[in-house]
């Protein structure tokens, strides 16, 4: 004969359920929390790289700018004008390029798909705790 077990009583049901909505609530918190931060680490790593990429494109640029000065010498004789010259033209360019490069780091983040999944893990918590 075998043994059978008493039913569970109610009160040890909730219990159990109010448990495991809470290790599920935890569980889901702690994804976005990740989530989140991994995306944070990659904006901030993509934006080092940015960074280091204008730092070595403006050195070269002042570089060819020398070059230039050099090579013009034959065209204008006075260096001050050559010198005079070249600054304009890299304070024009490198004045652009930095321009368009400060309009692309001021451009908002793409945070609206993650906020919109924490919003909705925080409402999927809330509603197992409500029910």
């Amino acid at each position: 004969m075998a043994a059978t077990q008493p039913p569970a009583k109610v009160g040890e049901l909730l219990k159990h359920i109010g448990d495991d909505v809470k290790t599920i609530a935890v569980s889901e918190l702690e994804l976005a929390r990740t989530k989140l931060g991994s995306y944070l680490e990659h904006t901030v790593m993509k934006a080092a790289a940015m960074i280091l990429a204008a730092f070595v494109a403006i050195v070269g640029l002042a570089m060819l700018c020398m070059v230039v000065v050099v090579a013009l010498e034959p065209v204008i004789p006075p260096l001050w004008l050559r010198l005079l010259i070249m600054a304009g033209v890299y304070l024009l360019v490198g004045g652009g390029g930095a321009y368009l490069f400060g309009r692309k780091m001021a451009a908002p983040p793409d945070l609206a798909n993650e906020v919109d999944e924490v919003g909705q893990t925080i409402d999927r918590v809330s509603d197992g705790l409500r029910h």
